[in-house]
């Protein structure tokens, strides 16, 4: 089929890139055309400003018959794509993302049918009102709509995207490596579960053309999730570093002593959270093949081959560990005589 994707050079986008030009897809990437992000030589370019007034008019010589949009993060943003595609493609697949349902939520796994309402956060909250623009457009007639609601993705570009209890900077992994303290949220027994680019860029492909995902909205996250001590236990294997010390804090007491480095946990890492993937499974093929193991080693060699292991946050994190050791120790000792 003739696939427009709206971005295509980021890091899903790239694997999704390949992977329909590998399944016999007519592509075309559309973007700023900022970026170095390799894509096959048999994949056409188109230059855009998705967020612009002008978009619909940039677009308008193309004639896909499936959009992929992975630039839409509003509802504003959903009706532009309304007004540029409406009424001439068979198929819209708009990138959402898990944040649309509320936290805490009521179980575990959380399936599709969750409530949407409040959402986890403000980007949440923007892409359930986009969710709900493009599903009007689809009850309409405009084109037929299958939403994917990732969660956290991680592979070989960019950072690397591996999260950690403060985001995704790859300080954390220079201290893993060399044997240092790391800090890691609440007990580390919390659920986490990212998912390897190239498994969820298969869940796009098999989305396309589709007829059982129109209409349609899918979990696309990782199927076997670990806790958060497990993950980096996993991430010191990857690097052949010794066994981590992991330094727990109480997340409350790091959503108070660093706002600025929080947002993470405020809307992702304090919840222990799993998602049901068995209707992505079952309409799109949608498999996690890539293990975490296997998935990070990719990813360390990718980040040391860059030398793109940081050491940012070093002082932050040594000033941390220390004050939080000295006041552990002394309420412990206070308790014990």
């Amino acid at each position: 089929m003739d696939v427009l994707i709206l971005g295509g050079t980021g890091l899903i986008s790239t694997a999704i890139t390949r992977q329909l030009d590998d399944a016999g897809h007519d592509v075309t990437v559309c973007n700023r055309g900022e970026s170095d992000a390799a894509v096959p030589d048999s994949v056409d370019r188109v230059r855009a400003d998705r967020f612009g007034d002008d978009f619909p008019s940039q677009v308008g010589g193309t004639d896909p018959e499936v959009v992929i949009d992975m630039l839409c993060f509003s509802e504003s943003d959903a009706e532009l794509a309304i007004e540029a595609f409406g009424g001439r493609i068979e198929q819209y697949v708009l990138t959402s993302t898990i944040d649309v349902y509320r936290r805490p939520v009521e179980s575990n796994p959380v399936p599709e049918s969750a409530s949407r309402r409040p959402p986890t956060s403000g980007y949440g909250a923007k892409k359930a009102n986009a969710e709900d623009a493009i599903r009007e457009a689809h009850d309409r007639g405009e084109f037929a709509a299958t939403i994917v609601r990732p969660w956290t993705t991680y592979g070989p570009h960019g950072n690397g995207n591996l999260c950690h209890t403060f985001g995704v900077d790859t300080t954390y992994l220079r201290r893993l490596r060399d044997g240092e303290p790391i800090v890691v949220h609440g007990d580390g027994t919390g659920l986490w579960g990212p998912a390897h680019r190239r498994d969820v860029a298969g869940a796009y492909v098999g989305a396309v053309g589709n007829r059982a995902a129109y209409g349609e909205a899918y979990n696309v996250t990782a199927e076997s999730v670990p806790t958060w001590n497990e993950y980096y236990r996993t991430l010191a294997d990857a690097l052949d570093a010794p066994e981590p010390e992991l330094v727990h804090v109480p997340t409350d007491v790091l959503l108070d002593i660093a706002p600025e480095k929080t947002d993470f946990l405020t809307d992702h890492g304090r919840y222990s959270t799993t998602f049901d993937t068995s209707k992505a499974r079952r309409d799109l093929g949608y498999e996690q093949s890539i293990g975490l193991e296997r998935g990070v080693r990719e990813v360390i060699e990718y980040l040391e081959d860059s030398d793109a292991i940081t050491s940012e946050d070093d002082a932050f994190i040594d000033a941390l560990v220390a004050e939080w050791q000295e006041t552990r120790d002394g309420f412990v000792e206070r308790f014990e005589r």
